[in-house]
């Protein structure tokens, strides 16, 4: 499952005059960690959460059998880290030598808001339980391998010993274990108001959580604010925040006041340009990180004149990418051409340099291409998404000296993403990234022949071997032969245009002493 964009973030001239406030829950302290962020979650089931927003906060109440490490970052914080897989719920753990059978092994003393034990038993529930409701989740937990689901079995050995089967290898298991999917919620909670039904949503735990993990969830109003508070009974080791106040703020002016002002301790969600505003802002950070999400346009490269290889080249040379970088982004974009964003692991920076602007090599390569200009192509982009339109516009007033004139269509978010996934336009722009931080994964939907979530519709015999070499093996040294091997056959096809991989960008008050961020926040590790 691929996360995307929900919509576009604009910057108005009427942020510097709106003073809107927002009133936080009733609950909320003066020495809670206040946290605003743009876009609200839309569900609280980790079995049915497919987008960022939803992942981002209901994780943070759920322990897993394993979690992702941290590494330093930028400016005295810290990032999470996806090459590296840790213990949390479980302290131990063996692979058989064909790497089909998973052995866990559980610390003791968790327990759910119940009270009841968080132990084998909970976590085959968790997790059979994503695999029958056949929801986002699945897709996460099985690493995109669904067709079989390639879990063979879960068994609870005994209360402390959790035993999986997998039906092939899966070089990126423990990195699915480590997703929101494979949160353990309390069985009795869930049985309780609902159940499983397989194929179906819980409505109940669409709007609650079973917490399992460092936080509890103290008050909630959807859409628009839920308070956070350290969870006294966690075995794990306590959050850095004893309470989080958290605020969703659909109006971007006030995002923006309140980041300034210092109402805000921590803002995620601000346009590119509104944060440019705020860099020389007394009392606040701006930090940029690096997260595997790229900006792009889509070539269905079985539809014309995108079918033509040559074609594609030659608009791939016909981008003024340090200008866009500058101009669109604001200087919060990475520029590089390949399969692998620069911030997943097996990124090779030596293999995949950005193509340069080169408008006479584009000419060229028309030319020998064999298509006939003037040649009309249509280009869908999501209404209101700012950057898109900013994109869209470049490119047409750039390629019209090639002889393409770019039409640009808006579609509402919901046609948008009906047109997209059900691959009826000749092209789209989009912001793009993997659900699950790892290069196996990706190339899942993104590269696989035949794959209904492959966009691009590119189909390379020889990179989807190389694709399942790799998704079988979790040996370091042959996945990243595998993958500069897969690098060089997909940059040679020119399947789509990458513009850059954004850069996030996080607002933080002078009064935040701690910060670790993730493109899925984990807010263990944040504190004032």
């Amino acid at each position: 499952m691929r996360i995307g964009n929900k919509r576009g973030l604009q910057f108005a001239t009427a942020l510097l005059s709106c003073m809107a406030g927002f009133a936080g829950p009733a609950s909320a302290q003066s020495s809670d960690l206040v946290v605003n962020s743009a876009v609200a979650p839309s569900t609280l089931d980790p079995a049915w959460a497919c987008g960022l927003q939803e992942i981002s906060f209901l994780q943070n109440f759920y322990v897993r059998l394993v979690q992702n490490g941290t590494a330093e970052g930028p400016e005295g914080t810290g990032a999470v880290d996806y090459s590296k897989i840790e213990p949390y719920l479980a302290k131990s753990w063996e692979v058989s030598e064909d790497g089909l059978v998973y052995t866990f092994h559980l610390k003791e003393g968790y327990t759910f808001e119940s009270g009841k034990p968080v132990d084998a038993d909970a976590v085959r529930y968790s997790l059979q339980r994503v695999l029958d409701m056949a929801g986002c989740g699945r897709f996460f937990l099985t690493d995109g391998h669904i067709d079989p689901v390639i879990f063979k079995s879960i068994e609870a050995v005994d209360p402390l010993t959790v035993e999986i089967t997998l039906n092939k290898p899966n070089g990126n298991m423990l990195g699915d274990l480590a997703t929101h999917a494979a949160s353990i919620v309390d069985p009795s909670i869930v049985e309780a108001n609902g159940g499983v039904t397989p194929g179906q949503p819980n409505e109940y735990m669409a709007a609650n959580v079973t917490e399992s993990g460092p936080f509890l969830l103290d008050s909630y109003t959807a859409n628009q604010n839920a308070r956070l508070v350290a969870n006294p009974a966690f075995a794990g080791e306590a959050p850095a925040s004893k309470a989080i106040n958290v605020n969703w703020i659909t109006a971007l002016p006030t995002l923006l006041l309140q980041a300034r002002t210092g109402q805000a301790d921590i803002t995620f969600g601000l346009a590119k340009q509104a944060v440019k505003t705020m860099v020389s802002n007394a009392g606040t950070r701006v930090i940029a990180y690096s997260s595997p999400f790229a900006q792009q346009m889509i070539l269905p490269n079985t539809k014309a004149p995108w079918n033509n290889k040559l074609f594609r080249q030659a608009v791939a040379h016909a981008v003024p990418y340090e200008s866009i970088v500058s101009r669109v982004a604001y200087g919060y974009g990475t520029q590089y051409y390949g399969p692998i964003p620069p911030s997943l692991p097996g990124f090779n920076a030596e293999l995949s340099k950005p193509v340069p602007f080169d408008l006479d090599r584009a000419k060229d390569l028309i030319a020998e291409s064999g298509v006939a200009t003037p040649v009309d192509v249509e280009v869908m982009i999501q209404e209101g998404d700012a950057t898109q339109q900013q994109l869209a516009t470049i490119l047409q007033s750039t390629w019209k000296d090639l002889g393409i004139t770019l039409k640009i269509r808006v579609a509402p978010a919901a046609e948008f993403q009906d047109l997209s996934q059900g691959h009826r336009v000749q092209s789209l722009m989009r912001l793009d990234g993997p659900g699950v931080f790892e290069v196996g994964y990706y190339w899942g939907y993104d590269a696989v022949c035949g794959n209904p979530n492959n966009l691009t519709e590119c189909c390379n015999k020889d990179m989807d071997a190389l694709i399942q070499r790799l998704r079988a093996s979790s040996d370091p040294v042959e996945r990243q032969t595998i993958m500069d091997q897969a690098t060089e056959i997909w940059r040679a096809d020119y399947p789509k245009i990458l513009f850059f991989e954004d850069q996030p960008v996080v607002v933080l008050s002078d009064a935040v002493t701690k910060f670790t961020f993730s493109p899925l926040p984990d807010y263990r590790y944040w504190a004032k």
